[in-house]
């Protein structure tokens, strides 16, 4: 087994001299585009050796066909094949070796024009016209100097490989490859867990991922850690889960080309088609707020807080024996709720481009944040009016901003600061998922203190998420369920856990607000609420809990100075209704382009809230409509029971008029989607 160690020496030193290259290729990639910025020392120093693990991950999967050679090889325990096996190694590593540089070279590239690593929008190369793109690309390079130049490298490469890869006769056959059976498997053992540890840079619950690149909340740092390979292989899971693109024009009906995309908007907007712009119908959707001597005077705060797996259906059973909403009851008691509202989408990065980017999820679609689309800047974008007004924006998320391509997407969407738990302190507590509730609104509560500028402020938390666990300091309050609720478990056990962690966070959340109406930032901050989809798993909905099946609460805070007049919250809104009804609460003299309505005025009793699955509600009538068939469930509200959906036998006109509003939504959504990015 000596001669195999000897083997496995000179297979690692020479990756070993691959790792050293990568990190020379991340130092002259932090150098050129960092120029001009100024970094804290232990954030570079911390991206680089994440860098690393990175590297060392990615050249751990280049080297499992090595590994499975090596382990066939110890057992064949042949020495004519082990020597035939390693002479050729050295074309092997030459490819490996050639190609992460090209790889590289092209990751260094593309950064150039989209500010990050190979993404999604990669594809366009395939999906544009790749004809007049190689053009392009043979215009402004010099493709034979550049074609050299890898050829070079890979010469290079072939010549260090050969140079450590190179064995001494007599060592080939001094090979004692048979040995005893017990110390190959303990080989087999070792380097089995090595590689596998190798790859997965961690003994942790998740492997090295995306998520592990958030060190800083430089977000430049946080990109020279990550290597291309990682975003590439992220692009490629996004690509086979989203296909190609569909066209929700022509399948909702109005794909008849500029004369289609009008009516859409007409229909969308219940407007004469004359009413709509030939050349830019998007401008139908521009909302110009009035001056408000009140707002201009008060200057709010606003504060939006996206809250995990928030659902409306465990409010109803709230009580002093079964207390999930905690110090939120009392908020909820005083200030403005809608509960009859629905979230945009049933997972968790839907509902936040719902909430957040102004338009409305398309049944099916890929998620934004996770599309070529995503890397656009739109002028709908939710923080644009607020920073049209001189507000510092910010968002924050309890775990790892590297999830879903949600660092880049909020970059796009404008905000000015976007903080997760790697950017926070690392004493802060937390579980595998990110940083508990309650220590997350500590953190806001002492942004808002800092600076003299007024913020908009968007919050996701994340504790009420499995593994569902809790602070070790934190005291229950009383959870026995209710009969009419228990009856419904059916998982008890998932049920104590899921009650407990929705308790904390709304006991957690209703602190918070105390502690601001408590503070000099009673009178000029404005709190919003809503959950990101339903409370999963632990019953079954029967046709007529259609609302409560799907439905989050929408609470508001206003200081009393900026209160509406006019509140009727038995209307129904949706998750693109949210921003709309604060732009009008604390903005004055500014307009905004948005699909969603503002839920305080008088018109909201007209207003239709949809779910991205086909739910379609307003307050008379609902519809369950399958995009993809076109056939649909018709309902009509009890008027004794007003949350209690009745099915109707026959499609009525007010079904009709819901449809049409969903359909025309769906097209509108991906007209200003795919046409209207910078």
């Amino acid at each position: 087994m000596k001669f195999f160690g000897k083997v496995l020496l000179k297979i690692v030193a020479l990756n070993f001299v691959f790792l050293c290259g990568m990190s020379i290729f991340r130092a002259v990639f932090f150098f050129y585009y960092g120029q001009g910025m100024t970094f804290e020392t232990t954030d570079v120093l911390k991206a680089f050796l994440m860098g690393v693990r990175f590297d060392a991950a990615t050249l751990g999967y280049m080297n499992i066909p090595i590994s499975f050679a090596l382990i066939a090889l110890l057992f064949v325990g042949k020495t004519r094949t082990f020597k035939s096996f390693f002479s050729k190694a050295k074309f092997y590593y030459t490819i490996i070796g050639g190609g992460i540089f090209v790889f590289l070279c092209v990751d260094f590239g593309f950064y150039s024009y989209f500010q990050d690593h190979l993404n999604i929008l990669a594809y366009g190369f395939i999906d544009d016209d790749t004809q007049a793109l190689i053009s392009t690309i043979a215009e402004n390079y010099n493709l034979p100097l550049i074609f050299g130049g890898f050829i070079s490298a890979f010469v290079l490469i072939f010549l260090i490989s050969k140079k450590i890869l190179t064995i001494k006769y007599t060592d080939i056959y001094s090979l004692s490859l048979p040995g005893k059976l017990r110390v190959k498997v303990f080989m087999l053992i070792i380097l089995g867990l090595a590689h596998f540890m190798l790859i997965r840079q961690t003994i942790h619950m998740f492997p090295l991922g995306l998520f592990h690149a958030e060190i800083s909340t430089n977000a430049f740092i946080n990109k020279t850690a990550i290597n291309g390979f990682f975003t590439m292989q992220d692009a490629m899971v996004i690509r086979a889960e989203g296909g190609r693109e569909i066209d929700f024009i022509d399948k909702a009906g109005y794909g008849d080309g500029e004369e289609g995309i009008r009516r859409a908007f007409a229909d969308f907007l219940d407007k004469d088609i004359d009413d709509i712009s030939q050349y830019s119908p998007q401008n139908s959707l521009i909302v110009e707020l009035p001056y408000n001597k009140d707002i201009e005077d008060t200057e709010p705060n606003v504060i939006l807080i996206v809250m995990e797996s928030f659902g409306s259906d465990l409010i109803k059973y709230n009580s002093a024996e079964f207390n999930v909403l905690g110090e939120l009851k009392k908020h909820f008691d005083e200030d403005i709720v809608f509960l009859n509202f629905l979230p945009g989408h049933h997972v968790t990065i839907g509902s936040l481009e719902a909430t957040i980017a102004n338009v409305a999820r398309k049944p099916d679609a890929p998620y934004l944040s996770q599309s070529k689309y995503g890397y656009k800047k739109y002028k709908f974008s939710g923080p644009l009016p607020y920073k049209a007004k001189n507000y510092e924006t910010f968002f924050f998320y309890g775990g790892n901003m590297g999830w879903r391509g949600l660092e880049p997407f909020m970059i796009s969407l404008g905000f000015d600061n976007i903080v997760g738990e790697g950017s926070m302190d690392a004493s802060i507590p937390r579980n595998q998922w990110g940083i508990y509730d309650g220590y997350l609104f500590d953190y806001i509560f002492d942004v808002l203190e800092k600076g003299d500028k007024k913020k908009f402020i968007e919050v996701l938390t994340m504790t009420n998420h499995p593994p569902f666990s809790l602070p070790k300091d934190y005291k229950l309050l009383p959870l026995t369920p209710p009969t009419a609720l228990s009856e419904r478990i059916l998982d008890r056990q998932l049920a104590k856990m899921r009650f407990e962690t929705y308790q904390y966070a709304n006991e957690m959340l209703g602190r918070f607000i105390t502690r601001i109406k408590n503070s000099k930032y009673a009178d000029n901050t404005i709190i919003a609420v809503t959950g990101d989809h339903n409370f999963w798993g632990l019953f079954q909905y029967s046709d007529e809990e259609l609302l409560d099946r799907l439905s989050v609460p929408f609470y508001i805070y206003v200081p009393k100075k900026l209160r509406p007049k006019f509140v009727n919250t038995a209307v129904f809104g949706s998750h693109m209704d949210i921003l709309p009804t604060l732009y009008a609460l604390s903005l004055s003299q500014v307009s905004y382009m948005a699909m969603g309505k503002n839920l305080l005025s008088p018109n909201a009793a007209a207003n239709i809230a949809t779910h991205d699955s086909g739910a379609i509600m307003d307050m008379e009538n609902a519809v369950l409509y399958d995009f993809q068939t076109g056939v649909g469930r018709y309902y009509r509200w009890d008027k004794d029971f007003p949350r209690r959906a009745i099915l109707s036998e026959d499609e009525l006109p007010d079904h009709q008029r819901l449809i049409k509003h969903f359909l025309s939504q769906t097209a509108v959504s991906d007209y200003l989607i795919k046409n209207t990015g910078e």
